[in-house]
C-alpha cells in the first residue's frame, strides 16, 4: 500500500504535501505568519514555514515530543539521547531555522606563544562557570540527528545514496552557526564521483578548498571540515594515507603518530573498517556491510597536500543510520527488512551512553518502544548502566546476547500505527 505522507491542517484546510494546493497554501502561510497544524494527534501541533528552493513545514523547537511517534516530525525528548547533556550550553536553539553551537576545538591552527606569566601572588577576583562545548563526534552526531539519519521509515529504501546525505547534511550544516559563521561554510562534503565527470568534480573541490591556501594576517593555517566514506587508512614511509570515497584523486594525510594513536582511540571502529575492507578485497562484498563516516579536520601544507589536525570516525549502517557498537548492526538491519519505523538515540560524547536504548521503535502505539541490547562482552560500568536503564523503564524489548544467539521476536506494529503510516488514521 503506498504511504499518502503526513497530513496538515493550513488556513483551515486539511492538505498533504502531494496535493497540488500544497505550495500555495504554503506561500500564503509564510507570508501572514500562519502556523500550519500537523494532525498527528488530536488538536493537531504547531508546525511553522521555512522556504528554501520551496515552502516546507518544519517541526518548531521543543515540540518534536509532542507528535505521535509515528510521526515524521516525532522526537525524542533530549534527555533521552546525549542530545540532553549539550543542550542549551554547547547546543542553543536561537530560532527555529538557526542553531549556535559551541565548539570545543578551533578552526585555525596558529603558531606557538609563549605564554605570558601572570602574578602568582595575585588574588583571584573572580570565577568563570565552565561551558560545555561540542567535540568533532558531537558535531557528526548532530548533523546525522538534524539532517533525519538517525530515524527509518519504510519509504526511505533504497533512497539514501551517497548524494541524498550529502544534501540534507549540508542542509543542516547550513542552519547551524558556530564562531561567528555557517558551519556549511566551512564544512566539505565530497559530491558523488564519476569518471565522467572527474575534471570537473576537482575543480569544485579545489575551489571549495581555495580558502585553506589563504591564511588571514596573524594566523597559520586555516582549518576546514571534512566529512566523507573512509576507503583506505594505510601507513606510507613517514606518515598515513587517508582516501575517502568520492574523493579517490585527493588523499588526505595524518602524521604518524597521530595516526596511531587514531587507531588506537578508534579501535572497535577501526577493526571492523578493516576486517570489512580485508573481505572485499577478497571478492567477498556484503550488500549489509558497514559504513564508516570519516570525520576531520584539515589544513593545507602547501597546494593539493592536506593534512588532518583532528579527526573522529562514526560506525553506520549500509543505510547510514550511526552505530555504536558492530553488535546493533544485525538489530537495525532486521528492522529496516521488517519494514519498521525506529530511530537510533545518539551518544553524542555522553559517558553514559549504555543507559540510552540501541533503538526505539516509533510503529507500536501511542507511545515508543524502547529495544536493547546487552552483551557479555560489555564493560562492567555499561553493563550495570544498562540493566538499571532497563529497570527503570516501563517496558521494553531485551535481548540478552549471553542468553540468546538470535534476537527474540519483535513487538508486533500496533494498527493504529498501521493506520497512520498509510494516511488513514483518525485525524483531529
Amino acid at each position: 500500500m503506498q504511504e499518502l505522507g503526513p497530513q496538515y491542517l493550513v488556513d483551515g484546510v486539511r492538505l498533504r504535501p502531494s496535493d497540488d494546493r500544497w505550495q500555495p497554501a504554503l506561500a500564503n502561510a509564510h507570508k501572514t505568519g500562519g502556523q500550519p497544524l500537523c494532525l498527528c494527534r488530536p488538536g493537531g501541533v504547531p508546525m511553522y514555514v521555512a522556504r528554501y528552493n520551496e515552502f516546507v513545514v518544519k517541526r518548531l523547537p521543543d515540540n518534536g515530543p509532542a507528535h505521535h511517534p509515528a510521526c515524521c516530525s516525532y522526537e525524542q525528548p533530549p534527555g533521552q539521547s546525549g542530545l540532553g547533556e549539550v543542550l542549551g550550553d554547547a547546543v542553543i536553539e536561537c530560532a527555529p531555522d538557526r542553531t549556535e553551537v559551541r565548539l570545543d576545538f578551533p578552526l585555525t591552527r596558529r603558531p606557538g606563544r609563549p605564554i605570558a606569566p601572570g602574578e602568582p601572588s595575585a588574588a583571584r577576583t573572580e570565577v568563570v562557570a565552565q561551558r560545555r562545548r561540542l567535540g568533532l563526534r558531537g558535531l557528526v552526531h548532530l548533523l546525522l540527528q538534524r539532517a533525519g539519519f538517525n530515524r527509518w521509515y519504510p519509504r526511505m529504501h533504497g533512497k539514501r545514496t551517497w548524494y541524498v546525505l550529502r544534501k540534507h547534511l549540508m542542509a543542516a550544516a547550513g542552519e547551524i552557526e558556530t564562531k561567528g559563521m555557517r558551519l556549511a561554510d566551512v564544512l566539505f562534503i565530497p559530491e558523488p564521483y564519476t569518471i565522467e565527470a572527474a575534471v570537473a568534480i576537482a575543480r569544485r573541490r579545489a575551489q571549495a578548498l581555495s580558502v585553506l591556501l589563504s591564511p588571514g594576517e596573524d594566523v597559520q593555517f586555516r582549518l576546514m571540515v571534512v566529512m566523507g566514506e573512509l576507503k583506505e587508512f594505510c601507513a606510507t614511509d613517514i606518515d598515513y594515507r587517508i582516501v575517502l570515497r568520492h574523493m579517490p584523486d585527493c588523499p588526505l594525510y595524518m602524521e604518524r603518530k597521530a595516526g596511531e594513536r587514531f587507531k588506537k582511540v578508534f579501535e572497535r571502529e577501526y577493526e571492523a573498517w578493516a576486517h570489512q575492507r580485508a573481505a572485499e578485497q577478497g571478492g567477498h562484498a556484503d550488500p549489509m556491510r558497514l559504513r564508516f563516516l570519516f570525520c576531520g579536520l584539515i589544513y593545507a601544507k602547501r597546494e593539493a597536500v592536506y593534512f588532518i589536525d583532528t579527526a573522529t570516525l562514526v560506525m553506520c549502517s549500509a543505510s547510514w543510520i550511526p552505530l555504536d557498537q558492530p553488535y546493533e548492526q544485525p538489530l537495525i538491519d532486521e528492522l529496516v527488512r521488517q519494514e519498521r519505523r525506529f530511530l537510533k538515540p545518539l551518544r553524542f560524547e555522553s559517558k553514559q551512553g549504555a543507559a540510552f536504548p540501541n533503538a526505539v521503535l516509533l510503529d507500536t502505539g501511542d507511545a515508543e518502544l524502547p529495544l536493547d541490547i546487552v552483551t557479555p562482552f560489555m564493560s562492567e560500568r555499561d553493563r550495570s548502566t544498562k540493566e538499571r536503564a532497563i529497570g527503570k523503564r516501563p517496558a521494553g524489548w531485551v535481548w540478552n546476547m549471553q542468553c540468546e544467539q538470535a534476537p527474540p521476536p519483535l513487538p508486533e506494529r500496533a494498527e493504529a500505527a498501521r493506520a497512520f503510516t498509510f494516511g488513514r488514521g483518525k485525524m483531529a
